[in-house]
């Protein structure tokens, strides 16, 4: 649509543009121009005199070709901002090969006159072909006027038969008779009902083929070119506008990445410089590290004598703990403090205990002899007592 009012604009320019140049002719057809017309002022100052003799006006020439010169600088001033805005107008579109000079301009005058003879063929086909179509009007014409007035005698013999069928018929529910009246008024009614049909349906056959001739044109105007579309190219063109602003896009990276870079090349070319003092400073370490290492190879020949000493002395140990027995267990030696705290409280338990038996053997061995003579005193007294009643009586 954009590239159909562009072609537009371009088209009403170029027509403003030859109406310009025709009202102002170049200077190559400037001595034809006079003489044409010199010769119509002539025709017109001479229009009826004959051959009288001819008197000149000197002033009313003069005050003509002021007018002229004054007409003509007006046209040129139009002319100049009239190209100055084609101008600007096809910079902004960016066609500025169309202000540049034409080249081959005899080759294109060829072209020209070749177009304008085509030109002429086609005009001579078009007469050719509307003259063909008028006479194919003139038959269709003829045939919708005979089908018309078919249409219009059947119409009627078919409006005369329901009359005549109509007139004698009854009313089913009324069982009174149908007036011709009646009958005639809904024969005007199929008549009128019948005319509003083929109008409606003139008009929709009409707007039918407005509707597809209108189609038609802006499927025309649609295709540019076999195979391309106005849509087509208006998506090409929002394609090409979204691909410029990337770029731009892009561009403004690759700026801000080529600052970078410079900055990061800085960078490095300062990092070079530390790597240099740090490889000075790693050689140097190096050769510390030669000297840690025989350091410590050293110190892993003391290490594994001293690992010797200690597994000597380790083994000693043992030796001296399996001699030394339970003095080395901890647990062993509380436990045999306990048990012989124990033995020495049980045995003066023991001594206790002995002595109480003792006492009490003692106590035991008393009383029995207590006993012993209690009874053998008791005993006597019996023996006693038995023996003097005997002596009495």
């Amino acid at each position: 649509m954009a590239e159909s009012k562009a072609s537009s604009k371009d088209s009403k320019i170029k027509n403003k543009k030859g109406k310009k140049a025709q009202e102002i002719p170049d200077e190559d057809d400037s001595s034809t121009s006079s003489v044409t017309q010199e010769d119509k002022s002539l025709d017109q100052i001479g229009h009826g005199v004959g051959t009288a003799s001819l008197t000149v006006n000197r002033e009313e020439y003069l005050a003509a070709y002021k007018d002229l010169m004054f007409d003509r600088n007006y046209a040129q001033i139009k002319n100049n901002l009239l190209h100055r805005r084609l101008a600007e107008y096809y910079k902004k579109r960016k066609l500025e090969h169309v202000l540049k000079p034409l080249e081959n301009v005899p080759h294109l005058e060829e072209k020209y006159q070749q177009k304008l003879l085509s030109y002429q063929e086609l005009k001579e086909k078009e007469d050719i072909e509307m003259a063909d179509i008028k006479a194919k009007l003139n038959t269709i014409e003829g045939e919708y006027a005979n089908k018309l007035e078919k249409a219009e005698k059947n119409f009627d013999a078919l409006q005369h038969y329901e009359k005549t069928t109509g007139t004698g018929l009854i009313y089913s529910k009324k069982g009174k008779p149908i007036s011709e009246k009646t009958v005639e008024r809904f024969l005007t009614l199929q008549r009128r009902k019948s005319e509003q049909a083929s109008a409606l349906r003139l008009r929709y056959i009409r707007v039918r083929n407005a509707v597809n001739e209108l189609e038609t044109i802006v499927r025309k105007l649609e295709i540019i070119a076999p195979g391309l579309n106005v849509a087509q190219y208006e998506q090409l063109y929002i394609d090409k506008q979204n691909y410029l602003s990337k770029i731009e896009e892009r561009e403004d990276e690759l700026i801000k990445n080529r600052t970078n870079c410079t900055e990061h090349n800085q960078i490095l070319a300062h990092i070079r410089e530390k790597m240099q003092h740090t490889e000075e400073v790693i050689d140097f370490a190096e050769c510390d590290l030669g000297d840690a290492e025989i350091e410590l190879l050293r110190a892993r020949e003391d290490l594994g004598n001293i690992k010797g000493k200690r597994d000597k002395l380790r083994w000693s140990l043992e030796a001296e703990r399996m001699k030394a027995g339970l003095l080395t267990r901890k647990n062993l030696l509380r436990d045999f403090q306990d048990a012989t705290d124990e033995v020495v409280k049980l045995r003066q338990k023991k001594d206790l205990l002995d002595k109480q038996i003792i006492d009490t053997t003692n106590k035991l061995r008393d009383a029995r002899q207590k006993v012993n003579l209690h009874t053998a005193i008791n005993e006597l007294a019996r023996k006693n007592y038995v023996d003097t009643p005997n002596m009495t009586p």
